[in-house]
């Protein structure tokens, strides 16, 4: 039959493509045409086969990645009338595409290109006001940052304007974040990496108007700061007739000279000399050692006599009593020896910050000695007032001075200085030492980034009060009630019970009571979820679960189940544990039906088969691509082919492509190394696993009988229980 349709003047792509549909016993009809590529009957047959109005797309003045996203369009139930338009390029039909889907229309903004169509989509979507820096003609590299700016809650408006490239935009932002004066360089004279060399002297505190002249080249401003963080003269190099190769050999000959001082020289002493029993003296190059002979045969030494004699000649420090001794006692003739040692500098304190509150406030429950996790008496926030003093930095100090031999003093080398903190929701003084809250809430400090958040306090959350949808942490002093809802961007702390409520935030959960939710309730964390105990309630978390008990409840994590104390029980429902379950008892006495899953889940599976078919379709449209390019090059000259456009867009495909399939490659490997780590998971039961557990670890299913103190994995692809 592909022979049939090669008779007919079909290319070898398109007649398998043809050959393709007719095994599938679908009506070819609609790209059976010899005017489209072979890529774009393809994509015609995969709407057919998906059911689709292919007739919407099935058109000769569409690309292939233009039917694409129409396809994609219609399989997601959109109105796909809205960015249908042979003139409308892909990757804008792409955007508008998402949009739609995240129930966003763009299609007001197709004047624009797909990159400031995609960012005005994910401002949009994260309620971030972008349009006036489109409408004010910024491009799609200084609207990401601008976006990213907006988003961190940081005010960059003043600052930037559309001459500065994104990457200038972006050193703005991240000295805004470190509450730096950034108008010192947001300038259009300075280039993105002048800026990130004053930036980055501004956040270690170093005094950058020596090299803010944009006449230095940015390796020059590096060679200074580097200069100026060592602690050396940096006005010895600073100077524009030097290139920033010749700054960095006069930088690195200053550390290489730090300490030293200049060999002393010393004349040999003649036998009138007032001091006729020294030999030799000599200094060491650095100044920090004398060595000293001494003629034999001289008697009646004083130590007042050898140190004057050293002092004369400019020895006066560090003298050595020991070597002294010797000399008057008359046993050092012939070999030098060590006479005087200078001391070295010391180097400085570093720099440091005091804080004015609790840093270690736990927001992990502890752990009891019964093994319980203790909930009641985690405070798991730090709350501060508005204007409330957070931080103080002390500056790095100067170490003790040291002296060379000479007793010429050597200055104590400068400890470290840190950088300034990171973060949000607090105001950096003009001293750029005092950091104070910007707004009462809860404050976080992880290493040097410290973020003040607002904290919402209520005592219930009832039908009366309402429901809270809060963007921030909020701490629940009492009951949720059946009904009502809690909705948080971070934490959420409830000390009472939660009924049949629904309670979702991106941080972690702490329930200090617990939740009994009759079967209707749903919890939902971004991290994890921590408590007493789970009664019919359905449970997500992205991170670790902790609790005493779970009962008849509907659990899912990413992370592992942990019941913990002597008495931690799983019973009923179903709980799914990638990352594995720890318990001491697993069912009930009863026979009471639980599911137990660890290990990879079917959205794992599913997620490499999908990824494992996307590459196999890339792989083929690569194909189709390619044998329609290598056919226009047989074809015409290059001269013809460099202007037509269907030649043109098949390279860009085909790069477009080939990145797609490097991306593809990557989550593949990715997944595979969660599959991999999941042949290490196991579900562990510290006392006893009752009959009327149903176990599956890794796809792989088993009912147990009643067994005490195992741990069950998946060995070669069978189910084994081992004892503890």
């Amino acid at each position: 039959m592909e022979k049939k349709y090669s008779d007919l003047g079909f290319s070898p792509d398109q007649a398998a493509e043809i050959e393709e549909g007719l095994n599938m016993k679908i009506d070819v009809s609609p790209y059976a045409k010899k005017e489209f590529l072979a890529i774009q009957m393809r994509q015609i047959r995969l709407g057919i086969m998906e059911g689709l109005p292919v007739e919407l797309y099935a058109r000769t003045d569409y690309d292939w990645f233009q039917m694409e996203e129409i396809r994609k369009g219609l399989l997601g139930k959109l109105d796909v009338s809205i960015y249908a338009d042979p003139e409308l390029p892909y990757d804008k039909m792409r955007q508008i595409r998402k949009g739609l889907k995240a129930g966003i229309n763009l299609i007001d903004y197709k004047r624009f290109d797909a990159g400031i169509l995609r960012e005005l989509r994910k401002a949009l979507l994260a309620r971030i006001n972008l349009v006036e820096y489109i409408n004010g003609g910024y491009v799609t590299e200084q609207l990401e940052q601008i976006r990213l700016a907006l988003a961190a809650g940081v005010n960059i408006k003043p600052y930037i304007n559309k001459q500065l490239r994104g990457v200038s935009i972006r050193e703005i932002f991240l000295g805004l974040e470190k509450g730096l004066d950034v108008s010192v360089y947001a300038k259009v004279e300075y280039s993105w990496q002048q800026m990130r060399e004053i930036r980055l002297g501004m956040e270690r505190r170093l005094d950058v108007e020596c090299y803010t002249n944009p006449l230095y080249e940015w390796q020059q401003m590096h060679q200074i700061r580097l200069g100026m963080e060592e602690d050396i003269d940096v006005s010895q190099y600073r100077s524009f007739m030097y290139t920033a190769r010749e700054m960095e050999k006069r930088r690195v000959e200053q550390l290489k000279a730090r300490g030293r001082r200049s060999a002393e020289k010393v004349d040999r002493i003649e036998p009138e000399d007032e001091a006729p029993f020294i030999s030799t003296l000599s200094v060491s190059q650095d100044a920090m050692e004398a060595y000293i002979t001494v003629n034999p045969g001289i008697r009646d030494l004083t130590k007042e006599t050898v140190i004057n004699a050293l002092a004369v000649r400019g020895i006066t420090f560090g003298i050595l009593e020991d070597a002294v001794e010797k000399i008057i006692a008359g046993e050092c003739t012939g070999d030098p020896i060590l006479i005087a040692k200078g001391k070295g500098p010391a180097k400085g304190k570093d720099g440091w910050y005091e804080y004015f509150f609790r840093k270690e406030v736990a927001n992990t429950p502890k752990r009891l000695p019964d093994g319980k996790t203790d909930c009641k008496d985690i405070e798991w926030f730090e709350c501060v007032e508005e204007g409330q003093k957070l931080a103080y930095y002390h500056e790095a100090s100067y170490g003790a001075e040291g002296h060379t031999v000479t007793g010429t003093a050597i200055q104590g080398g400068k400890g470290r200085e840190l950088s300034m903190l990171t973060g949000k929701g607090f105001i950096l003084l003009p001293d750029k030492r005092t950091y104070l809250a910007a707004m009462a809430g809860k404050v976080d400090l992880v290493q040097q980034r410290m973020e003040v958040s607002r904290l919402l306090v209520v005592d219930d959350v009832t039908s009366v009060t309402g429901n809270i949808n809060f963007e921030g942490s909020v701490y629940i002093r009492g009951n949720v009630d059946r009904g009502t809802s809690v909705n948080a961007t971070e934490d959420i702390v409830v000390d009472g019970l939660v009924e049949a409520a629904v309670i979702q935030c991106d941080g972690n959960i702490l329930l200090r009571h617990g939740a009994n939710s009759l079967g209707s309730g749903y919890i939902k964390a971004g991290k994890g979820i921590y408590g007493k105990f789970l009664e019919a309630v359905s449970v997500y978390a992205r991170e670790d679960i902790r609790m005493n008990s779970c009962l008849n409840s509907r659990i899912f994590t990413e992370g592992s189940l942990c019941l913990t104390g002597e008495n931690g029980t799983l019973a009923g429902g179903e709980a799914c544990a990638v990352r594995g379950v720890r318990t001491m008892y697993l069912g009930n006495r009863a026979g009471l039906h639980t599911e137990v899953k660890v290990g990879i889940t079917e959205e794992t599976t599913q997620n490499l088969k999908e990824t494992e078919e996307k590459i196999e379709n890339v792989h083929r449209e690569l194909s189709l691509l390619g044998g329609a390019y290598m056919d226009l090059k047989k074809k015409y000259t290059a001269e013809v082919r460099n202007t037509m456009k269907i030649y043109l867009k098949l390279e860009n495909a085909i790069y477009t492509k080939e990145q797609e399939l490097e991306n593809l490659y990557d989550l593949k490997r990715h997944v595979d190394e969660d599959i991999e780590n999941s042949k290490k998971v196991c579900i562990y039961v510290g006392k006893t696993l009752f009959e009327g557990t149903a176990v599956e670890i890794n796809g792989r299913k088993w009912q147990p009988q009643t067994l005490d103190k195992v741990t069950i994995k998946n060995v070669g692809g069978k189910i084994v229980a081992q004892g503890n």
